[in-house]
């Protein structure tokens, strides 16, 4: 029996118009390897990606100070192709529920008898609560959505059951809602399809040279390993996706992006990895690898430090790999153990000496503003920030804490009535961003709220001042690659983007090509 056509749909990001970013959207990895799925499996696809389809276009959707990018709602509907059977959606951030719930209700109301499930990280965290607003949506898809899809789109099509589904959520006709058994981690990774990027506006993204922390580069996501076996309190990775790392095969990496270089001429690779780290000589036999194809390449969300060291960070820096974020949040000890953390600042102050001895551009992250934290504790960050600014460190970003829903912290903070609910909670969600400096929070009763802007830009300009007057070469390189158009730092980054009226909502220009250098 031939399959019927699958529609997958990324609905628009979704950003306060006071938001701040130098970063234009990416391409949706997880839209294409549910596409290379569902394709492999015999199901014809249609993907929409909202925002790839309309890069930098900004649009009110209706509510006051908020903005979506990409697509506007009669353009999504108007894509829907008239023999689709099933509409899969995908809401990965939370603040973008506020506008997927109209797209969701919208599409419900244009094609009533064709099924409606969603998926994504927020769906994931809040399937509850869309199950309630939308009560017409067929399914919830739960944690990794390769497997689950397929087998929702087969039982949908031979009109089966949903029951013996696991990694869904659901609404009976009798109004329960339920949560069927969980799916288990994805294991034999190396088996998944690669990503379906021929169904996806791909061009748009690499034409613009667009990415995660590299700009200006025909940058290309890849996912070498899934999963994280921590549990930080802060991250909603251990209640959704279980604490299990699973690396892929280093050689069928290292292929897909040979296949990215030939096809589409890439020039950088992004691993969007959440753990990295975790398999040190899986890392290092990835590092030699990669060494062979004469690529850049970075891991901009973060590194975690137990399996690093030194001559790890050279032989990365030798293989194309040029900046490093190391995920620190907290110098204080006794935050760490709070948040479940387990990192050891000492050993980051080596590790940061090393990469930065190794010619990498190096980032170090904070978070202000966490439940518990004191003043104390942002003040024994700053003393760490100036010892990072004397042993070189590039880049330095003090964050406002955000709970994202799935999370231990989120948990805590709703059960304490301190997360609004009804209408409040979408619009609550929606500006629940850490790059709005204009509604920063304070989730500490120890901090003010109005004192976190003072606390997060104090700590940037306390670094970056330590920074340039012990390094003033550095500040003249940053006032030459502004000009040039070629931003390499996270500051460099900002300031392009800042003058360039990158505020969200206005026209953003181009990057050029950046130039890979040898930092020190």
């Amino acid at each position: 029996m031939s399959k019927p056509r699958v529609a997958l749909l990324r609905t628009p990001p979704v950003l306060p118009v006071s938001s701040v970013t130098a970063q234009q959207g990416v391409p949706s990895l997880g839209l294409a390897y549910l596409s290379a799925s569902l394709k492999s499996a015999g199901f014809p696809v249609t993907a929409i990606d909202s925002l790839g389809e309309k890069i930098g276009t900004y649009k009110d959707f209706g509510t006051p100070g908020l903005l979506a990018a990409g697509l506007s709602l009669p353009e999504i509907l108007e894509r829907i192709p008239s023999d689709t059977f099933l509409i899969a959606v995908s809401c990965q951030f939370s603040n973008d529920w506020i506008f997927a719930k109209q797209i969701l209700q919208a599409l419900h109301e244009r094609y009533p008898d064709k099924p409606l499930v969603c998926g994504g990280e927020h769906t994931t965290a809040d399937f509850n609560r869309m199950l309630q607003v939308c009560p017409f949506l067929t399914a919830c898809i739960l944690g990794e959505g390769e497997e689950t899809l397929v087998e929702l789109a087969e039982t949908l099509q031979s009109q089966s059951r949903l029951d013996d589904i696991t990694g869904i959520a659901w609404r009976r006709p009798s109004g329960e809602i339920v949560k069927n058994s969980p799916r288990t981690r994805i294991r034999k990774v190396d088996n998944i399809p690669w990503p379906d990027w021929d169904s996806m506006p791909l061009e748009s993204y690499l034409d613009a040279g667009l990415g995660m922390a590299a700009q200006g580069v025909r940058s290309m996501p890849i996912l070498a390993s899934r999963g994280c076996p921590f549990r930080c309190t802060f991250c909603s990775s251990p209640q959704m996706w279980e604490t299990k790392w699973y690396g892929r095969d280093v050689h069928d990496i290292v292929a897909e992006i040979s296949s990215y270089v030939r096809k589409y001429g890439v020039e950088h690779i992004e691993f969007y990895d959440m753990s990295p780290s975790t398999n040190k000589e899986w890392l290092r036999r990835l590092t030699l690898e990669l060494r062979k194809l004469n690529i850049s390449w970075n891991f901009p969300s973060g590194m975690r430090i137990e399996n690093l060291t030194t001559d790890l960070l050279r032989l990365m820096r030798d293989s194309g790999c040029y900046k490093m974020t190391f995920a620190l949040e907290t110098s204080s000890l006794k935050l760490i153990k709070q948040l479940k953390k387990k990192v050891n600042p000492t050993k980051m102050l080596r590790l940061i000496r090393g990469a930065v001895g190794a010619g990498l551009v190096t980032k170090v992250n904070f978070i202000w503003g966490l439940p518990n934290q004191t003043k104390w504790d942002i003040l024994e960050d700053y003393f760490f920030l100036f010892k990072l600014a004397l042993l070189g460190l590039h880049d330095a970003t003090c964050f406002a804490f955000v709970p994202y829903p799935g999370s231990a912290d989120f948990a805590q903070l709703q059960a304490e009535g301190r997360i609004p609910g009804g209408d409040a909670y979408d619009t609550f969600l929606a500006f629940n961003v850490y790059n709005n400096p204009l509604r920063m929070r304070s989730w500490s009763k120890h901090i003010k709220d109005w004192h976190m802007t003072a606390w997060t830009l104090g700590g940037m300009a306390l670094f970056y001042s330590i920074q340039f007057v012990t390094r003033p070469w550095r500040f003249l390189r940053l006032i030459e690659r502004i000009h040039k158009k070629q931003p390499v730092t996270m500051l460099e980054l900002a300031l392009f983007a800042l003058i360039n009226n990158f505020v969200i909502g206005r026209k953003r220009k181009a990057f050029t090509t950046p130039v890979l250098i040898q930092e020190s």
